[in-house]
């Protein structure tokens, strides 16, 4: 039987993963693989609070 490259093996677990959080309803999954086999994931149930309160009224210029 042939051996699996670390990289398949990495899609094969990221695309399980993908099918699981959508299936859970996750908001957000992001992915990424690198050519090593090694994989970043930035997952959650709710979006990221934005840091920024600015209205546009505010980002006036000058007078």
């Amino acid at each position: 039987m042939r051996e699996t490259r670390p990289y398949t093996a990495a899609r094969q677990a990221v695309s399980a993963l993908l099918r699981e959080a959508r299936d859970a309803g996750w908001v957000r999954a992001k992915f990424e693989i690198k050519p090593d086999g090694s994989v970043i994931v930035d997952a959650g149930m709710a979006d990221p609070e934005a840091g920024d309160e600015f209205l546009s009224n505010d980002l006036r210029m000058g007078r």
